[in-house]
């Protein structure tokens, strides 16, 4: 009897917590009693900054508490921006294909420091150290010692496994795990990975295993379907006359597990909710709290001097870098996020686990630093923090990076020596030469001037001086002569083309 009383009184308060869960959860979808205030800091703010659409979701727990959209989705049309409506996430990508392999390493199929030719036999790195040692933690917190080298994917017609195999002629500038250098690359590697462990795609494990389970049935992980769907962001920029119009779309589908998702915030405010309840969603348990706890923990020291700490992160202490995150200490408060940008748009995903609170910014207009205006605006907001004027300082910071830019132009052009010429006639640079790394390459005489084709690209030439040509300050491309007097190789940064005869 005393057994039974006793599971009585338990049953009750068991329903009782539940009650007030379910309670608190609807509650929390509209207790955010700042929204109109942020709403109004939107309209406002993208009119000064000249946004054409913008899309905002803050989740508390598993609830979503703000989800709206502002402005249109593209300039030409004037359809207006929802909650459900399609922007490109860029590099807000990585975490996903970090969790991906997350889900590998819980099932035993991989492990964070499993060498990574257990998956990818054929992978390579230029360092005979590092090539024998890179494991899938190495690539996916940017310590492999090899600088970017966008120039693969970015615009080119190269697959993913040929984008990869060229990284066997990357050079290394820094020591294999002595410094954090952001690379795309190693995350097209490790999503690569993924799939050969998982036996598919790493687009197919992404939408099976993370965006069917969380319902996240609007997202894709490629230009070509997005753009199929009715409710989708166009990209735009702000022109040089301060013109914003519409671009065309960036298919980046090559560099897929970097950068090419494309969701909503409706979509992401799922994403967030596994995040902020350690793996688990909707009562199932994706990921395990040891995985989670590892894509969230510093890994690799940031610099808070580097380019990314001063554009991305400031009124920071300290700055790392996790697996698929950075953590960031932002005014006293631990935040963990990822900002994303690809032609045309920028985003933004951040967790505040303290306040169990996550949000998301979605833009389409790339450039800029709006992004960063209104996602520490709302970290302001949510921490109850006295409100920073981010909209003057990020003014600010564009105009010194753009002087800083313009003064790093000027003082290369006055290393001209204008009253110079080539060596040869130019018709003699004329002709086909290749480097291991960016593959082959033509120089042709067109009009009188030279053009560079690399990849899928034309660069038009222009004589700077000697047998020194540019595509743009400072960008040089200069010619070198052999003991005979005829061009064998040039160089355009940092790369070595040879004349093939």
């Amino acid at each position: 009897m005393r057994l039974r009383q006793t599971y009585r009184k338990v049953l009750c308060l068991a329903v009782a917590m539940a009650a007030l869960g379910e309670l608190a959860a609807a509650q929390a979808v509209t207790s955010f009693t700042a929204a109109p205030a942020l709403s109004r800091y939107i309209e406002t703010s993208m009119r000064a900054w000249k946004v054409p659409g913008a899309a905002v979701g803050i989740v508390r727990g598993t609830a979503p508490v703000y989800l709206r959209g502002f402005g249109v989705r593209d300039v030409r049309t004037g359809q207006a921006v929802t909650p459900d409506t399609l922007f490109d996430i860029g590099s807000c990508t990585k975490a996903f294909t970090a969790a991906a392999a997350a889900m590998l390493v819980d099932e035993g199929k991989m492990r964070w420091d499993g060498k990574v030719r257990d998956y990818i036999p054929w992978f390579q790195l230029y360092d005979p150290l590092a090539d024998e040692q890179v494991t899938l933690r190495d690539l996916l917190t940017h310590r492999t010692g090899v600088p970017g080298t966008d120039m693969l994917w970015y615009g080119t017609h190269l697959t993913r496994a040929q984008v990869i195999r060229r990284l066997r002629y990357a050079k290394p500038d820094a020591g294999f795990r002595a410094a954090f250098q952001y690379q795309n690359v190693m995350y097209v590697a490790a999503g690569y990975a993924v799939g050969q462990a998982a036996g598919e795609t790493w687009d197919a494990f992404v939408q099976q295993r993370i965006f069917a389970p969380l319902g996240m049935s609007e997202s894709d992980t490629s230009a070509e379907a997005v753009q199929r769907s009715p409710n989708h962001a166009a990209p735009h920029v702000e022109a040089p006359d301060g013109r914003v119009h519409a671009i065309a779309y960036r298919n980046i589908d090559n560099a897929g597990p970097a950068g090419s998702i494309n969701s909503s915030v409706r979509d992401m405010a799922r994403w967030i909710g596994l995040q902020l309840n350690d793996g688990v969603y909707d009562g199932r348990r994706l990921i395990s709290d040891a995985s989670m706890q590892a894509m969230h923990t510093p890994q690799m020291v940031v610099p808070m001097q580097s380019e990314i700490g001063r554009v991305f992160f400031p009124d920071s202490m300290q700055l790392s870098y996790g697996l698929g995150w950075f953590i960031q200490d932002y005014r006293g408060h631990q935040l963990i996020l990822h900002p994303g940008d690809i032609d045309g748009f920028s985003a933004l995903v951040v967790l505040i686990p303290e306040i169990h609170t996550g949000y998301v910014v979605l833009i389409n207009l790339g450039g800029g630093t709006y992004r960063q205006v209104l996602g520490y605006h709302i970290a302001d907001l949510l921490l109850h923090l006295p409100p920073e004027h981010w909209g003057a300082y990020f003014r600010r910071l564009q105009t010194r990076l753009a002087s800083e830019q313009k003064q790093q132009v000027a003082d290369f052009m006055k290393q001209r020596h204008p009253a110079t010429h080539t060596t040869l006639p130019l018709a003699d640079y004329d002709g086909n030469y290749a480097n291991p790394l960016w593959g082959p390459a033509t120089i042709t005489l067109a009009d009188g001037h030279l053009v560079f084709h690399v990849f899928d690209r034309t660069l038009p030439l222009t004589h700077f001086q000697y047998d020194t040509f540019l595509t743009s300050a400072p960008n040089a491309l200069t010619f070198t002569l052999d003991a005979r007097g005829r061009v064998s190789e040039f160089t355009y940064s940092g790369a070595r083309f040879q004349r093939k005869h």
